[in-house]
């Protein structure tokens, strides 16, 4: 199971990042399995709107281009029902005291904390979480007991 961070769902749907391209082309076609919460389309979705260069038009396009094309992934086991998106508002979720807790031990920033926790959901899967951020790349799950997951950078 491969588990991308927010950026590389943004990067893929940009065109802008070749590996994150190919491994969303991969999980639509179900070659690959993954996941995706609702927090994590909130922070796609936001970022869309922060891309730089983008007409208003042509990040309403992308917007409604990656979502639907959420619907299409055959390998998406898991992808947020309409219900968790309003139980996932991104400064609420960050803030959390859990997220907080989790983040002061593992070293994680609280925004990719969410993409750990969806992780280690599907920990029977042994899920490789993709990222294309260092510092995120650089924990180290097996040192808080979660050998089961792993990240991978993606330059």
């Amino acid at each position: 199971m491969k588990i991308l961070d927010t950026n590389l769902w943004v990067f893929g749907t940009l065109g802008t990042n070749d590996r994150a391209e190919r491994l969303l082309n991969d999980i639509e076609r179900g070659e690959t399995v993954s996941a995706i919460n609702a927090y994590m389309v909130q922070e796609a979705l936001n970022a869309f709107d922060r891309t730089p260069g983008l007409t208003a038009r042509e990040r309403d396009e992308l917007q409604t281009l990656f979502l639907t094309r959420l619907t299409r992934m055959t390998g998406l086991i898991e992808a947020p029902s309409s219900r968790d998106f309003a139980d996932s508002i991104l400064d609420e979720r960050r803030a959390n005291v859990h997220t907080q807790l989790l983040a002061r031990i593992t070293g994680v920033q609280p925004k990719d904390i969410p993409i750990v926790v969806l992780a280690f959901e599907h920990h029977d899967r042994e899920p490789t979480v993709f990222t294309n951020d260092a510092d995120f790349a650089a924990f180290t799950p097996a040192e808080h007991n979660l050998s089961e997951l792993a990240l991978e950078y993606v330059d």
